[in-house]
């Protein structure tokens, strides 16, 4: 992998949330971010090293153009992907589920996973390695039958980035995954208009008993940490930071 500036991170869902931070994390290790998402982040395009590409994931064809248009950033290949981009359904019976719901998850998903991974991998290989980090879910364990359609949609990205693990492995590419648990974002907090305080969370977790609420911030430390890893790392793994047991 190369060293420095020259490093280049591909992230999905950079918008808000894990996505955002995740890229702010690369950019303060020095690294060339290319942020990917439907809105954009014009807090982070201000940023010096981050490119703001706008393009529906879902969009094969959205995403490659982008990426092209990217194509003085990539010359010497990418280093690093992060495939945070998705969607997390509201609960709803199991025995009244509308399929439709399961099927936007995937969609959102793991179509946005997909499209990412092979638009990359040919930049990976070009990059002379890399790495593939998903961002999973604990639900994927399929232990909350209200959450199915969201969980199903995560199991079937941990099966992407096992069998990433193994397809790309020839090219020096390390796939693996990290399931953060429950994190300070708006997806998993009603209402919550920015970031949330470390008092804040320290509150919450303290008076609720949650399972470890922790800032986008922290997870994004995690997960940059592990897509750095070396092309002889560790691959096709899990890495649990929820308390729900694998």
């Amino acid at each position: 992998m190369a060293s420095g500036a020259s490093r280049v991170a591909v992230v999905s869902g950079t918008s808000s949330g894990i996505g955002a931070a995740v890229a702010a994390e690369f950019l303060r290790r020095a690294y060339t971010v290319i942020g990917l998402s439907r809105r954009g982040n014009p807090a982070l395009a201000a940023e010096d090293g981050y490119v703001d590409l706008v393009a529906d994931l879902r969009d094969d064809e959205a995403v490659r153009a982008a990426l092209a248009s990217a194509a003085a950033t990539t010359r010497d290949g990418v280093h690093a992907v992060v495939l945070n981009a998705g969607v997390s359904p509201d609960p709803d019976g199991l025995p009244t589920l509308d399929w439709g719901v399961a099927a936007e998850a995937y969609e959102n998903n793991v179509h946005t996973a997909l499209t990412l991974v092979q638009a990359t991998a040919g930049l990976l290989k070009q990059g002379g390695g890399g790495s593939l980090t998903f961002v999973g879910a604990s639900l994927a364990n399929g232990y909350k039958p209200e959450r199915w359609a969201y969980a199903a949609s995560k199991a079937a990205m941990t099966t992407l980035m096992r069998a990433c693990s193994v397809e790309f492995a020839d090219d020096g590419v390390v796939a693996n995954e990290v399931r953060p648990g429950p994190v300070a974002t708006a997806m998993t907090m009603a209402g919550l208009d920015g970031e949330a305080s470390d008092q804040i969370i320290r509150a919450i977790n303290e008076g609720f008993g949650t399972d470890w609420l922790k800032s986008p911030r922290t997870v994004a430390e995690w997960i940059v940490t592990i897509a750095a890893f070396p092309s002889n790392g560790p691959t096709g793994q899990v890495f649990n930071y929820s308390r729900k047991v694998l």
